[in-house]
C-alpha cells in the first residue's frame, strides 16, 4: 500500500515547479481527450487552437503561462489553462501550476465527477491547502493538508490519513507536522483511486496544455474585422509575432561579432526546438546538446560527454532567440509604445523591422531587427557585440532524440 514515502521524489518539484502553488486531480476512467472535451476545451483543430504540448512538469508551468497570454491576446473571455496527461490508459492526471485552483473548484470539475471516484488537492503560495474526495458526483470528504482544520465527511479518510502519513500528522517528521503533506496527498489519492502518479510521468510524460472556459461558459473569440488590424511595422504587431515565434522549430547559422581588440568572433550552426532543445555544431562537428529535460552534453577532446557545467560556449543562442530575457523586469510587449514604427532593413536576405530598444538590465542601449514574416530576432547589436542569424529555416521536423547525446 502506498505511503508518503513512495512520493518523496516530489521534493524537487515542491521547491521549484510547485513553488507558486499547484492543484492536481486524478480522474479514473476518462482519457485526457475525454476530460478536455467534457470541460469544453477548444478543439485542437479549431480556428481558436488553444492546445500546446509539454513534456514533463518542468515544461507545464511555462507552457500554461504562454497559453494564458496567447488566449488573452486572442480575445477569449473567462478562461482557465490546465494540463492533462494519461496515467494508465484511460485514466487522467489534471494539473495546474502558478497558483491555479481549477481542480479543487467543484463547479468547474462537475462534468468529470459522475460515476467514479475523483480526488483533487491543492497548495497555494500562501500555504492554503485543500484535499477533496468526490464519489459518484458527491463530495464525501474534505480537509486541509496541514491538519489545521477538521476532516469533514467520510470517516474512512481519517484512517487512510494515518496510514499514508505526511498529512499534518507525520510521525516521521522531525520538524513541523505536515512537512510531507503534498507527498501524503498524492499517496492518499492513489489509495482512493488506485491510480499511481509516477516520477517518470512528471519527468518526461507527454502533457496537453489547453484553455477551458469558466463555469457555464463556452470559449468565444473576438475576431478582428480584418486579418491584419495593425500595421506590420508597429511594435505591437512585431511583439505579437515574436511571442508566437517562441513555438517554431528553427535551424540556421548564428554569428557573434566583437569589437576589434576583443575576443575573436564566432559562428555556430544551430538547431532549436521549443522550449529547451538545442544543438550546436562547429567545423569539427556537434559541440553542444540540450534536450527537453535540460540534460546537457558538451564536446571535450572530440567526445560528447554529459556535463552540467564547467564548459564555455562562444555563442549562447538563447541570448538572441529569447531576447525578452534581456529585460527581465518588464513585459516584452510594453518595452516600447505600441505604435512605434520599426525601420525597414534587410538581414542576410530577409526583410526585417529594426527598433531602438530601451536600456537593458546592464544599462546598455541596443538595436534589434525582427524578421518581418515570423518576428524572430535576426540581429541584436550593442556596443559590446553583434549577434546575427543567417540561412534561417523555420518549422523543420526534429525528433527529441536529435537533441540527446550518447
Amino acid at each position: 500500500m502506498p505511503t508518503y514515502h513512495d512520493y518523496l521524489w516530489l521534493q524537487p518539484y515542491l521547491d521549484k515547479r510547485f513553488a507558486f502553488g499547484y492543484c492536481a486531480a486524478v480522474i479514473p476512467g476518462r482519457s485526457p481527450a475525454e476530460v478536455l472535451s467534457l470541460l469544453g476545451a477548444a478543439s485542437s483543430h479549431s480556428d481558436s487552437d488553444m492546445h500546446l504540448e509539454a513534456v514533463g512538469v518542468a515544461e507545464v508551468g511555462e507552457v500554461e503561462l504562454d497559453l494564458a497570454d496567447q488566449a488573452v491576446a486572442s480575445g477569449l473571455g473567462s478562461l482557465h489553462v490546465i494540463a492533462v496527461a494519461a496515467i494508465d490508459g484511460d485514466d487522467t492526471l489534471l494539473i495546474q501550476l502558478n497558483g491555479g485552483s481549477f481542480a479543487v473548484t467543484e463547479a468547474l470539475m462537475r462534468p468529470l465527477l459522475p460515476d467514479r471516484e475523483v480526488v483533487a488537492h491543492s497548495l497555494s503560495v500562501n500555504a492554503d491547502s485543500q484535499f477533496i474526495w468526490w464519489s459518484n458526483g458527491e463530495r464525501v470528504a474534505a480537509f486541509e493538508l496541514f491538519g489545521s482544520g477538521p476532516v469533514i465527511g467520510d470517516e474512512r479518510v481519517a484512517d487512510l490519513i494515518w496510514e499514508v502519513g505526511g498529512i499534518g500528522i507525520d510521525d516521521d517528521a522531525h520538524n513541523e507536522p505536515g512537512e510531507h503533506a503534498v507527498e501524503g496527498a498524492f499517496a492518499l489519492t492513489e489509495r482512493i483511486t488506485g491510480m499511481a502518479v509516477t516520477a517518470e510521468l512528471f519527468e518526461a510524460g507527454p502533457f496537453t496544455v489547453a484553455v477551458v472556459p469558466g463555469e457555464g461558459r463556452t470559449l468565444q473569440v473576438d475576431r478582428p474585422a480584418a486579418p491584419m488590424q495593425n500595421p506590420p511595422s508597429q511594435w505591437r504587431e512585431v511583439a505579437r509575432r515574436y511571442k508566437a515565434a517562441e513555438r517554431i522549430p528553427l535551424h540556421g547559422m548564428m554569428f557573434k561579432a566583437r569589437p576589434p581588440g576583443g575576443r575573436p568572433s564566432a559562428e555556430l550552426e544551430f538547431w532549436f526546438k521549443p522550449r529547451t532543445c538545442m544543438r550546436l555544431a562547429d567545423d569539427e562537428g556537434v559541440l553542444f546538446l540540450q534536450n527537453r529535460q535540460k540534460q546537457t552534453w558538451f564536446r571535450t577532446d572530440g567526445v560528447l560527454e554529459v556535463r552540467s557545467g564547467g564548459y564555455s560556449l562562444d555563442i549562447h543562442i538563447t541570448q538572441l532567440l529569447q531576447i525578452h530575457r534581456t529585460w527581465p523586469d518588464a513585459r516584452f510587449a510594453d518595452l516600447l509604445p505600441p505604435d512605434t514604427a520599426g525601420r525597414a532593413v534587410e538581414v542576410n536576405g530577409r526583410r526585417a523591422w529594426e527598433f531602438e530598444m530601451p536600456p537593458d538590465w546592464a544599462g546598455l542601449d541596443s538595436t534589434v531587427a525582427f524578421d518581418e514574416e515570423t518576428g524572430i530576432p535576426l540581429r541584436w547589436k550593442n556596443k559590446t557585440c553583434t549577434h546575427e542569424i543567417s540561412e534561417l529555416e523555420t518549422g523543420i521536423d526534429m525528433g527529441d532524440g536529435f537533441f540527446t547525446g550518447p
